[in-house]
Parts: C-alpha cells; sequence; structure tokens
C-alpha cells in the first residue's frame, strides 16, 4: 500500500507538470543579439527626431503603433518640443515587443516610407554605418538641405 502512495504521488506531479506547461503558452527562443544591420542606435533616433518635420509628429507616432493618448501625453510632457517628444516616441517603441527576430531598422524605414517619408526611409537603410567609440554601428544622415 505504501508502494502506491508513492506512485500516485509521482502521477500527481507529473500532471501537474503537464498542467503548468499547457498554462504557460507559447514559449520562445531566445532569438540572440540584434546585429548592427537590424538594430537602430539611439544616435539615428536622435537624427531621425531632427530630420522630420513637426507636422509628422502624429503620423510618425501612430505608424509604429503607439496609441494616439499617448503620442499627445508625451507631446505634452516635452513642452511642445517636437524634436524631444519624436525621441520619445522612437525610445517607446525601441522598448515594445516586435516580432522576433525582426529587422528593426526594416520596420522603422517601412513606418517612415508609409507616411510619405521615403527619402528619411532610403536614408536609413542605404547610408553606410560608421562605428562609434565604442565599437557599435550608427548611421549618419545628412541634413535634408545636403540631399
Amino acid at each position: 500500500m505504501r508502494r502506491t502512495s508513492y506512485t500516485m504521488d509521482g502521477f500527481c506531479l507529473l500532471y501537474l507538470l503537464l498542467l503548468l506547461l499547457m498554462r504557460s503558452g507559447d514559449v520562445e527562443t531566445n532569438p540572440g543579439p540584434d546585429t548592427a544591420e537590424s538594430t537602430v542606435s539611439d544616435m539615428e533616433f536622435l537624427k531621425l527626431a531632427y530630420d522630420i518635420p513637426p507636422s509628422y509628429y502624429d503620423a510618425v507616432g501612430i505608424s509604429l503603433g503607439i496609441p494616439s493618448a499617448q503620442i499627445q501625453a508625451i507631446l505634452i510632457q516635452m513642452s511642445h518640443n517636437y524634436s524631444n517628444a519624436f525621441l520619445r516616441v522612437f525610445m517607446k517603441w525601441k522598448v515594445k515587443q516586435q516580432p522576433p527576430h525582426s529587422n528593426r531598422r526594416q520596420l522603422l524605414a517601412d513606418a517612415l516610407r508609409e507616411i510619405d517619408l521615403g527619402g528619411l526611409s532610403d536614408r536609413l537603410l542605404n547610408e553606410p554605418l560608421i562605428p562609434n567609440s565604442t565599437g557599435k554601428q550608427i548611421l549618419i544622415l545628412s541634413p535634408p538641405e545636403d540631399i
């Protein structure tokens, strides 16, 4: 009788483990480190923030999937400084959950193209990456008047 008790305990533990695994849902593997070609550096976001006209503020935020109320709250927090507000929107998007193994650079370029900022989209994808002092790659975007 004692032996049956151990077998039942083991069965119950196995059953509970199975229930926990089923309830945990999809478990994704670690996608590994981001590559320079698929990420966008903070310096690139800063340059974009200064290059995008303020009239595109709402369109950029919405195209990146940021709710309109949050976009407006960010603009108010930044005292209507559009460059700082753009930068904050980009940082919010950067930490937002992206599809596994996604190319953030391409996603951002596609979002810019959708709202008629194709010139910035092309520069983001085509300009050469220059290593900065930390060895990370950054993109140098030229001002619109240099194009």
